[in-house]
């Protein structure tokens, strides 16, 4: 694999429509290992039901599990964007702030491979998907079409 590029934030990334934009909080990419709000670095995966693509990553600071919220600012800046996000635990201020963003956040126990968790979700987009994952492709889907009703009005479409 070649090695992660720094990503000035996910809304920068480039990724086929049919991607989900997944970070995980990992300090390497390899394994889901941090806490959200002292999570040292995020990676992105645009992950569809048959491809996955490292994006890139961005790296914070070293951060104390102490209940500042200040520090969550620039990890919700950053995470702007993406669908879902895989962390190791997240407090209920965090996951309150990143579902008004639209975005997911899922909760793994045990440090799992993050190579691992995509083949999971992937699995899930090729079958039966969770109802959490189902409410997400169903809005993304809307926001989709709304989005191409919208350029076809911009191009001056008569219905």
């Amino acid at each position: 694999m070649n090695s992660p590029a720094h990503l000035p934030s996910v809304s920068d990334a480039s990724a086929r429509e049919d991607c989900l934009l997944v970070a995980f909080a990992s300090m390497d990419g390899d394994m889901v290992d941090q806490h959200f709000g002292s999570a040292q670095a995020f990676y992105l995966w645009a992950v569809s039901a048959d491809s996955a693509e490292l994006l890139g990553f961005q790296s914070f600071g070293i951060e104390k599990k102490d209940g500042n919220e200040d520090k969550l600012k620039p990890k919700l800046a950053w995470l702007a964007g993406a669908d879902i996000v895989y962390c190791g635990s997240i407090g209920g201020s965090a996951t309150r702030q990143l579902l008004a963003l639209g975005i997911h956040p899922l909760k793994v126990k045990g440090g799992p491979d993050v190579v691992e968790e995509i083949e999971s979700l992937q699995a899930q987009l090729c079958g039966e998907p969770e109802g959490w994952l189902e409410k997400l492709l169903q809005k993304k889907q809307k926001s989709t079409d709304d989005s191409r009703f919208d350029a076809m009005d911009d191009e001056g479409w008569d219905g």
